[in-house]
């Protein structure tokens, strides 16, 4: 299984048409979640969602919401599919009860789940009741492909994208055992991104900080225009594309450094430290701005789904081994303090430096059987 988001491009009469999409989607979803919800509260028990699609017949028949059947029926089916995943993973205390959708959040979707064509040579994408909609990718897709879904979205600068989810029906890799002389240990961080076990690092760039100016100055000049006017819409949409733009350097900065560590053949065992983003940037608040312009989460998932494809292993350690102040020699620093980047072992002597003594602790911790998790 694999997903590929494309950058489409649809005409005016289409952006109509998957706007009303979003529209009809968000509303038969918080249909739904009232359904469901004034039904628990007043039987305690659970509405079936085939309960609630039987609604759909009737509802296209009602005057007050003819409009329905503007859109694909099946994308209205899966919006009420994503609802009953929404509550089973309430249940399952994975996530937060379902919320109603806003119609004044920018990010949008919907998604279809058959009678969708995808077109790769002639670069068109054929939706149901929208149309041929031209994409532009420099993937390749397989011949032999199955397609399974396709969700339709649009970010907070009105671009439009179609992720593509597709079945290669290609044999997973074999992965072979985990070898210490064939593991690459890494420690992420602030001021260097990443220290490889091996000695090299990877400087931050600092994506965020280096377009804060620019940020700035078109946050002031939103402020000063009238809420809901068409210029403060025009000035929204410079600041979201300046956003966007910061986003976008990141990603590209993560993916090529993950695809690298990936299909690098000198190993075939990754380890790396289950970090806890969130409790990081708030026990360091004073610097929780640059550690979520790191984007540590995006980089583990990217390596986890790349390791995966190349046939590697990812070895993940917990976060509470303490890395950085843990000498070889066994001996831990207790008062080693964040701002000390090298420091002496009172038991050995050895001098270390803390992101390249972390990269190999979290090395050593992975391959003695210590990872928390493998991929």
């Amino acid at each position: 299984m694999k997903a590929v988001k494309l950058r489409i491009y649809p005409n005016d009469t289409q952006k109509g048409l998957i706007e009303k999409h979003f529209g009809c989607c968000r509303w038969i979803y918080n249909y739904g979640l009232e359904k469901k919800t004034k039904f628990y509260n007043e039987t305690k028990k659970s509405l079936s969602i085939f309960d609630i699609s039987n609604d759909l017949p009737g509802l296209k028949k009602k005057e007050e919401t003819v409009w329905l059947k503007e859109v694909g029926s099946q994308a209205l089916q899966q919006a009420l599919k994503d609802l009953d995943s929404a509550f089973s993973s309430f249940f399952k205390k994975i996530t937060k009860f379902p919320r109603f959708k806003s119609k004044r959040n920018n990010k949008q979707s919907f998604r279809i789940p058959q009678g969708f064509e995808v077109i790769p040579d002639s670069h068109v994408i054929d939706l149901p009741k929208i149309g041929a909609i031209k994409f532009r990718d420099k993937f390749e897709f397989p011949k032999d492909v199955f397609y399974r879904s396709i969700t339709v979205s649009k970010n907070n600068a009105n671009q439009y994208f179609a992720s593509v989810l597709l079945d290669d029906k290609e044999t997973p890799k074999v992965k072979p055992p985990v070898n210490k002389s064939k593991t690459l240990g890494i420690d992420l961080g602030v001021k260097t991104f990443a220290t490889f076990s091996d000695g090299q690092k990877v400087e931050n760039p600092k994506f965020l900080k280096e377009s804060l100016d620019k940020i700035k100055t078109e946050s002031e000049k939103l402020s000063r225009k009238t809420k809901d006017s068409n210029n403060y819409g025009k000035q929204k949409l410079r600041l979201a594309k300046t956003h966007l733009k910061v986003a976008n350097r990141r990603q590209d900065f993560l993916n090529k450094l993950t695809t690298s560590i990936s299909k690098n053949q000198g190993y075939t065992s990754i380890a790396i430290e289950d970090l806890a983003v969130k409790e990081m940037a708030q026990t360091f608040k004073p610097i929780n701005r640059a550690i979520g312009d790191c984007g540590f989460r995006i980089f583990r998932t990217m390596l986890e789904y790349k390791c995966e494809r190349e046939g590697k292993n990812l070895l993940v350690i917990n976060r509470f081994d303490a890395s950085s102040k843990t000498c070889s020699c066994g001996v831990k620093n207790e008062t080693l303090s964040l701002d000390e980047r090298t420091w002496i072992c009172q038991s050995c002597g050895a001098t270390h430096d803390r992101d390249l003594l972390a990269a190999n602790n979290i090395k050593t911790f992975a391959v003695a059987g210590q990872a928390t998790r493998f991929t």
